[in-house]
């Protein structure tokens, strides 16, 4: 059956240049719910529906900083479920519209408390036998960007850049984990020197060793590590929210209007070339800009 989500993914690979750089932008936000996280969403409903595991008129639940519990709330009216979103209180204005216009119903707990909001969904989901989506430890979500999201960008790269060329780095932020880890074991694979670098914010520095802390870069650090593989990540740099926010102003002067997780991700991208003296990199365009005029 053609549905609003059979055209999640096949998004474009878009350069960034430099002087003498190029960062590679995957350019998420032209999903059907604006964002990377339709991926992994529709993998989990997918594989959730052939397994029989839920059926029309059931409830799912899930911890999100937003665009997760968006693309969920999209698949839920989509397929006749029902959805209850648990978000800390100081995410963007515009991410609780979209949810009240998707049908799904909002609980909010306390500013920053991702694990507070993770605690009370199982807690939810185990005491009214709600599908718990678990994006933060759920295994499909590394799946889908291993089996999907990486081949996209190898075919995608090597169309745009040519044959003889590679990246030297994989460099995105790190929200759950299941990006970087899937894309970054798939094209390690296939480039297996490129170099697997994780973006968190300066203010909660959590994978560099740091506490975790309130920022402004919605969609990454979370406040915990999840999915990320440590032993299989190279580097892990941090950007400052107002930085962030500030890239992602000038992308949307040349045409790119994204977020500020977007913003962070080519910021991170260009420094880390600049640094390193070397041509290209490829991250990902998280989301759309319009979540964020609250914010900005």
């Amino acid at each position: 059956m053609q549905r609003l989500s059979s055209s999640v993914g096949n998004t474009p690979l878009i350069p960034i240049r430099n002087e003498n750089s190029t960062v590679w932008g995957k350019a998420e936000l032209m999903n059907p719910g604006g964002s990377v996280k339709d991926r992994m969403a529709t993998y989990i409903l997918n594989d959730a529906e052939d397994r029989k595991l839920i059926k029309k008129g059931d409830t799912l639940i899930e911890a999100t900083s937003g665009n997760t519990g968006i693309s969920f709330a999209m698949l839920a009216a989509e397929r006749g479920y029902k959805m209850k979103i648990i978000m800390p209180s100081n995410m963007s204005e515009e991410r609780k519209k979209i949810f009240d216009f998707y049908g799904a119903e909002l609980i909010e707990v306390g500013a920053g408390d991702f694990d507070g909001a993770i605690e009370l969904r199982d807690t939810l989901a185990k005491e009214n036998d709600y599908f718990n989506c678990n994006q933060f430890h759920n295994l499909l979500n590394i799946e889908a960007h291993y089996k999907i999201t990486g081949p996209e960008i190898y075919k995608n790269f090597r169309k745009e850049s040519g044959d003889n060329s590679f990246p030297d780095v994989i460099i995105m932020g790190t929200g759950t984990g299941g990006t970087i880890m899937g894309v970054g074991k798939f094209l390690r694979e296939i480039w297996p020197i490129v170099r697997i670098v994780a973006v968190e914010p300066a203010e909660s520095p959590v994978m560099s060793g740091g506490e975790s802390g309130l920022h402004g870069i919605q969609g990454i650090g979370d406040g915990s590590k999840f999915l990320v593989d440590l032993d299989f990540i190279d580097e892990v740099v941090t950007v400052k929210t107002e930085d962030a926010k500030d890239r992602a102003r000038e992308l949307s002067k040349n045409g790119i209007f994204v977020g500020v997780s977007s913003g962070a991700n080519v910021l991170a991208a260009e420094k880390w070339l600049k640094d390193n003296n070397k041509q290209n990199a490829i991250t990902i365009l998280c989301d759309r800009g319009e979540r964020y005029f609250s914010c900005l």
